[in-house]
């Protein structure tokens, strides 16, 4: 019979130990090192109390989850652009250009100024926090063209 066989056989009547629960397993490592456990638990737990925060982030990942709006972010973090330039950039008309820019600035993602009778639209740092589309590589990835995609 070839050894692996016998080996299997033999952990077949073999009871496995039983593992400590985890309260015990975290005792033996002893305490976390850094905020109290308390600290950091609190906060997170008002942070996600804040349901109207939470809702408004939401929305705002549902919009750029649209290509066409992401697109739109992007050309915008690139500079200020008019509604006519962005809908030639994007190949599509300007109905539709400015109604995908109606919802980013109702979510706050870009603002707009007048200048003469045109509207600029640029986008607003601000709303991304640490994911910008000017300081976040995910993005530059995405439409750069000289940059490898990942697989």
């Amino acid at each position: 019979m070839p050894p692996a066989t016998v080996r299997n056989r033999r952990r077949r009547g073999a009871v496995p130990a039983a593992r400590p629960p985890a309260s015990a397993r975290a005792r033996k490592r002893g305490p976390r090192r850094g905020r109290p456990a308390g600290v950091r638990s609190d906060h997170l737990r008002l942070a996600l109390a804040d349901h109207a925060h939470v809702e408004r982030l939401a929305r705002r990942f549902k919009a750029l989850g649209d290509p066409t709006r992401s697109k739109l972010v992007y050309a915008l973090s690139l500079g200020e652009l008019c509604v006519s330039d962005l809908a030639v950039a994007l190949g599509a008309s300007l109905s539709a250009t400015s109604h995908q820019l109606r919802i980013l600035r109702d979510l706050d993602i870009v603002r707009v100024r007048r200048a003469g009778r045109s509207q600029l639209y640029a986008l607003n740092e601000e709303a991304f926090g640490f994911c910008s589309p000017r300081s976040c590589q995910a993005w530059k990835t995405a439409f750069d063209p000289g940059v490898e995609q990942p697989v």
